[in-house]
């Protein structure tokens, strides 16, 4: 078979008589029915495209898709050979090892017959094989470094099967005139659980405390190359590997951090934030000692009592006594925060406001952070951070944050924070779960953004312990990775247990460490399209304040005409952009325009 594909203005005639390739952008992630390629799909990957045209900010990043199709026949040891991106006017080049390769495999999700399969699983890449009518996706991430001069700049991606002529993809990268920052402005939270019952770390990961440590760093590591810059719930409180409690001579209790200060040092250095209060508190006695397994064997017999025990109070009371003395001692109290309850209901917002208080008196510095979606006003003077969630469960009923806007912007005002965070929702709100599409994983930063908001949460990024059975069975054969992943997730969803594939699931546990997920980069992408939007914003304020010129005036018209449609692509946290090419190509003209404003602003 020949296929014909076109490029600069003429076509080419390449020869694949077994294989099709074809280039795509970061956002396509097609479920589908069947793993095999039907002869309609087979005819369009031969007819498709293989030039790709990318571009991103010093210090930033941005990604594609190369898709291996195999109508013919079986593909064997297909390998991929990636090229440096040079500027040909200049010769400069960016490196090899600024350009990463993943082979993408498909997460195969129930509910509706038939199962569904989704690309999500990024595994570093490797020679692979493609049966005869398969499709195989590899991501292909380029990172801009913070010295490299702007420009187009232009390599390829080889592929080339055993026993068959190679093909490239040809790659266009154009590096804008400005840098996007190394701290992300954005306080982004993510959870991340090694030992609870959330996560199974530690059946992954058995071993020595040694390599067990390093395997912790490892995602920590991995979290902050993502730009996740705070840890809620956490390792941090919680992990009995790493934190334990000691009682005096008088009863007094305390945290031992002879083998914490290590991890805590880890976090500091990278300008993480991290909560410090034990629990937090969740809605029911059981489910807080499941999830604290550092406070279970003392307290656990106080049951539902534990809301209202002086004897659980005063303990809690002595081990944040502890930890902001300790921490203060080193330097590293900046970095801390309380998250007091999660997701209270209203029925528990006494126990709440004496929780927030006992903080206040023993840490007045360090900030409370409140996740409540019932009357939050109850809580005035008693939250630092404030946390509602963006969309909501119940049908017709617009999410948490529009719903209390007017008081959430009064505590902007009073000059405290304001995230927000992805839970549970339903359309129209954005959702991070395996079968949602990838724009639902960049737009809640844009919607951020627009709110003027300090940060945006999600639950969990390992929450692996809820995910199916086939992923625990005794037998290290019968079990991932050497058998397919089960994303099995209930959440609750208007009052009903509805299948969730994926939720809490952003990272896989590949056997030398973390392994990432499409839906896991595109959140980067969208913390980084945070970025740009605030530059934008900034850029334009500071080109308004200079001696007006024709020239500069046409400019701020212009920079305007995209604020505003970036605008109007994240109107409200039910109304956004949906279409992903549409909002690739609106961050394009965001890019261009802040480095317009950039060239004008150094005249």
């Amino acid at each position: 078979m020949v296929s014909t594909t076109r490029r600069r203005g003429r076509s080419e005639k390449v020869s694949n008589e077994k294989y099709h390739l074809a280039a795509g952008n970061s956002l396509v992630k097609e479920g589908r029915s069947k793993e095999r390629l039907t002869r309609q799909e087979a005819k369009s990957y031969a007819a498709a495209d293989t030039k790709v045209e990318i571009a991103a900010a010093r210090n930033g990043h941005d990604a594609f898709q190369v898709f291996v199709a195999a109508p013919g026949g079986d593909l064997k040891d297909v390998t991929l050979r990636k090229t440096a991106l040079i500027n040909e006017q200049t010769g400069r080049k960016i490196d090899l090892r600024h350009i990463s390769l993943f082979v993408v495999e498909s997460v195969k999700t129930r509910g509706r017959k038939p199962d569904i399969y989704w690309p999500d699983i990024l595994w570093p890449y490797k020679r692979f094989d493609v049966p005869k009518r398969h499709l195989q996706p590899v991501r292909v991430s380029v990172y801009v470094p913070k010295g490299t001069r702007a420009g187009d700049y232009r390599g390829q991606i080889e592929v080339r099967p055993l026993g068959s002529p190679p093909q490239t993809v040809q790659v266009k990268l154009t590096v804008w005139d400005f840098a996007l920052p190394d701290k992300t402005h954005l306080a982004t939270g993510f959870g991340f659980t090694t030992q609870d019952t959330m996560s199974r770390f530690y059946d992954f990961y058995p071993g020595s405390p040694q390599k067990q440590s390093a395997m912790v760093r490892k995602y920590v590591q991995f979290l902050h190359d993502h730009r996740i810059n705070t840890l809620m719930y956490g390792y941090t409180v919680r992990d009995p590997h790493i934190l334990s409690i000691k009682e005096d001579k008088r009863g007094k209790l305390s945290y031992d951090f002879s083998k914490a200060d290590s991890y805590l040092r880890f976090l500091v250095e990278r300008g993480m934030r991290f909560n410090i209060f034990s629990p937090p508190f969740w809605q029911s006695g059981d489910l807080l000692f499941k999830l604290n397994p550092l406070l279970k064997e003392r307290f656990e017999h106080l049951g539902e009592r534990v809301f209202d025990s002086p004897e659980f109070d005063k303990a809690v009371t002595e081990l944040l006594e502890s930890y902001v003395k300790h921490l203060r001692q080193k330097g590293w109290l900046k970095n801390a925060f309380c998250y007091i309850w999660d997701e209270p209901p209203a029925n528990r917002y006494d126990h709440m406001c004496r929780m927030c208080d006992m903080v206040k008196k023993v840490a007045p510095e360090v900030p409370r952070l409140t996740t409540a979606n019932f009357e939050p006003f109850d809580l005035e003077g008693r939250s630092d951070i404030w946390c509602p969630d963006l969309g909501t469960s119940r049908v017709g009923l617009p999410g948490c944050y529009d719903r209390y806007g007017e008081f959430y912007k009064s505590r902007k005002r009073a000059g405290e924070e304001v995230w927000w965070y992805i839970a549970e929702a339903l359309r129209p709100f954005p959702n991070w779960l395996l079968n949602y599409p990838l724009v639902d994983c960049r737009i809640p930063y844009w919607l951020t953004w627009r709110y003027g908001l300090d940060g945006l949460v999600y639950w969990n990024t390992t929450a692996w312990h809820y995910a199916g059975k086939e992923n625990f069975k005794a037998n290290a054969a019968d079990r991932w990775p050497n058998k397919p992943w089960d994303p099995t997730y209930f959440c609750s969803i208007g009052g009903k247990q509805v299948y969730g594939p994926g939720c809490g699931q952003l990272i896989y546990p590949g056997p030398d460490g973390p392994i990432g997920s499409m839906r896991l980069a595109s959140i980067r992408d969208g913390i980084e399209d945070y970025e740009y939007l605030r530059l934008l914003e900034r850029k334009i304020a500071a080109l308004a304040k200079q001696r007006s010129t024709p020239a500069r005036k046409k400019l701020l018209r212009a920079s305007n005409r995209v604020l505003a449609a970036a605008r109007r692509a994240a109107n409200k946290a039910d109304d956004w952009e949906q279409d992903g090419q549409k909002l690739l190509a609106l961050r394009s003209k965001i890019g261009l325009q802040i480095e317009a404003l950039t060239c004008a602003l150094k005249k």
